[in-house]
């Protein structure tokens, strides 16, 4: 447990240094463009997630990623310039179809809970983008 005045601090830092409750030290770092706003996220993302492991320590446990398409889309809502170069990087893998990307993002800024326009606006961008390396 930090003490307020220890997160006050963190604030104007880039990172705060700590011992956990088991004597580990622990590094927090503060992401100045984090927000608590909703990325748009396809309804369909279960079914193309990518299974990693199951634990057979804990059989219960199953670990996912979601699809190289569904994470570019969920990066259109932050849209910082690491999220950009990131999507234009997962739009050049050769398995990812950018007619579907375009319409699987299109069909989650449908009901995405926020500015539609600026989310439109942003998937414009980086198709522009996508094309013009293209040719």
């Amino acid at each position: 447990m930090a003490k307020k005045s220890d997160i006050i601090a963190l604030l104007g830092e880039d990172a705060y240094v700590f011992t956990d409750d088991a004597g580990v030290v622990q590094i927090l770092e503060l992401d100045i463009s984090f927000n608590t706003t909703l990325a748009p996220l396809h309804e369909d993302y279960e079914d193309r997630v990518i299974r990693l492991m199951i634990q057979s320590h804990a059989p219960n446990v199953e670990v996912y990623v979601a699809s190289a398409l569904d994470v570019a889309i969920s990066k259109l809502g932050r849209f910082g310039e690491r999220d950009q170069n990131d999507i234009q990087t997962l739009l050049q893998l050769p398995y990812v179809d950018i007619e579907e990307f375009e319409r699987l993002a299109r069909e989650a800024i449908s009901y995405y809970v926020g500015d539609e326009t600026r989310i439109l606006g942003n998937l414009k961008m980086m198709l522009d983008e996508y094309h013009h390396s293209e040719g």
